[in-house]
């Protein structure tokens, strides 16, 4: 409105210098119109100085007014979901903070109070979806990120600098979008990634490269734990168990993701990740535990494997409210591969900012068995999803497990968001058996 009010006074300035109202009539002369020409060029120079002035002593106000001191928001989510009979109403808070630090630099932050717990809980153990199996007293019934079920989580806390060797540094604890639809890691949705990264962009963000080196395991879950003593045995040898994780996530690895704009309406994506060190969530005890362990009933040691993930991906935007992603990715730390597929055709968009505006996606996933090993101690397994805590709450993710999901999301109001999700369809991805449909709507506010 500021600019509006300043564009039309120069307009009506120039229309008064060459007399155009009073000859608003005539058909006006070449040199009159080369005058105006002349007029409204150095008018357009003004105009580009005086928005260059505003932009620097707006920046300068944020640095120094208001803006300056912590800029605290979040967001809570309450949502009921149910897979076959069990069923569970969970919340989740984030609390967020940026703040920035010299002229190029900002701090970002981000807690998570609670993480899809159940109301009323008060104990460390939980009927958790996906979390705990009623009929197998071995798995793991404990909240994977929280020591007790009401706990806090910090998802990021990282520095971000800009115009670092033509890019943007990051270092910390933060979140990264890999591939298109965020299946596998979504930067909105999680953090828990630790390490630093460098992110290139052209184009006006049509192309991208990101190349960094972070540890995730604190982004991913570890369920086969043995706590030891004389109640827990090792499977197999019937020996008293030390306590020990089984699950191979992802620690120390180098990564790369990557974006390019092929045409007008059509982006491919791509990603790589090697792991260097093994996971190091209870490390002193993963490492005495496993090396060196060898299983002579099948003649199978644990060879130091690492996960290496690759990935493509695309976006193609089918008309201005209709749009396919669609992911693609491997885990190679065996020739006994695990992959990964994740389709989504997705129908407008809900807007926070935007009461009444609506969303509509329709998906199809495709995850393969995690490739597992055997031996004295337990069974270790390698897989894509990790136990990840990272994907998009757009998507629907679990190992062996393959079929459709509709996805709604409708904005009740500034800020508040309805959503829901219903699988169907859905069957084990090594037997072809039918699994257990999930479903759950969920209220959502930012403040």
């Amino acid at each position: 409105m500021k600019y509006s009010k300043k564009i039309l006074a120069l307009v009506l300035t120039t229309a008064f210098s060459l007399n155009t109202v009073s000859v608003v009539d005539a058909a006006p002369t070449r040199d009159q119109i080369e005058a105006l020409r002349a007029e409204i060029k150095e008018l357009t120079k003004v105009l580009k100085v005086e928005k260059a002035k505003h932009k620097y002593e707006k920046q300068q106000a944020e640095r120094s007014g208001n803006n300056a001191a912590w800029n605290l928001h979040g967001d809570l989510r309450a949502k009921y979901a149910k897979i076959d009979h069990d069923d569970a109403m969970t919340s989740r808070v984030r609390l967020s903070v940026n703040h920035p630090v010299g002229d190029n630099m900002r701090f970002v932050g981000q807690i998570n109070v609670m993480n899809n717990n159940e109301y009323g809980l008060s104990g460390n153990y939980a009927d958790g979806l996906f979390k705990w199996n009623k009929a197998d007293s071995t798995a793991n019934p404990y909240y994977p990120d929280f020591s007790s079920a009401d706990n806090n989580w910090i998802a990021k806390a990282y520095i971000e600098m800009d115009d670092v060797m033509g890019g943007k540094f990051v270092a910390g604890r933060f979140g990264h979008t890999f591939g298109a639809t965020g299946f596998w890691s979504d930067e909105e949705a999680g953090g828990g990634i630790d390490g630093a990264k460098l992110d290139f962009n052209w184009g006006g963000g049509k192309d991208k490269l990101t190349v960094g080196y972070a540890n995730f395991s604190p982004a991913q879950e570890y369920p086969t734990y043995v706590t030891g003593g004389t109640s827990a045995k090792y499977p197999g040898t019937g020996e008293n168990a030390v306590p020990y994780y089984f699950s191979k996530g992802i620690s120390d690895a180098i990564f790369f993701t990557g974006k390019k704009n092929v045409t007008k309406n059509f982006d491919v994506y791509g990603m790589y990740l090697k792991q260097l060190k093994t996971a190091n969530k209870n490390s002193s005890l993963m490492g005495s535990e496993l090396t060196g362990i060898y299983d002579p009933v099948n003649d199978e040691s644990w060879d130091g494997a690492k996960h290496e993930l690759v990935g493509l991906g695309f976006e193609s935007r089918l008309g201005d409210n209709v749009k396919l992603l669609g992911d693609w990715m491997q885990n190679r730390c065996f020739d006994a591969k695990q992959t990964a597929t994740y389709w989504t055709l997705r129908y407008k968009e809900a807007d926070y900012k935007v009461p009444g505006s609506f969303g509509l996606n329709l998906d199809y996933r495709r995850i393969g068995t995690p490739y597992s090993r055997k031996n004295n101690k337990g069974v270790e397994y390698y897989s894509i999803l990790c136990g990840n805590k990272l994907s998009s709450d757009m998507t629907l993710v679990q190992d062996n497990v393959k079929g459709f999901v509709l996805g709604f999301q409708y904005a009740l109001g500034h800020d508040l968001m309805l959503e829901g999700k219903q699988s169907f369809l859905t069957k084990y991805t090594d037997t072809g058996d039918k699994a257990p449909d999930y479903s759950s709507i969920a209220l959502s506010a930012k403040f």
